[in-house]
């Protein structure tokens, strides 16, 4: 799972870096980087993104 979220975040921080933005791949990597997220910390014990729970 980190393996995939390093991959997909290092793709998201290249066509950041691309002078002509593909927003809705950047969008879509947003979203896939949040779930990926969501479900690394659920492995770990932690539900959600609220640094209180």
């Amino acid at each position: 799972m980190e393996k995939e979220y390093d991959q997909m975040r290092e793709e998201m921080e290249r066509l950041m870096t691309e002078s002509v933005k593909d927003f809705p791949r950047i969008d879509h990597l947003v979203d896939q980087l949040e779930m990926l997220q969501l479900a690394i910390k659920e492995k770990h014990g932690i539900k959600g993104n609220n640094p209180n729970e």
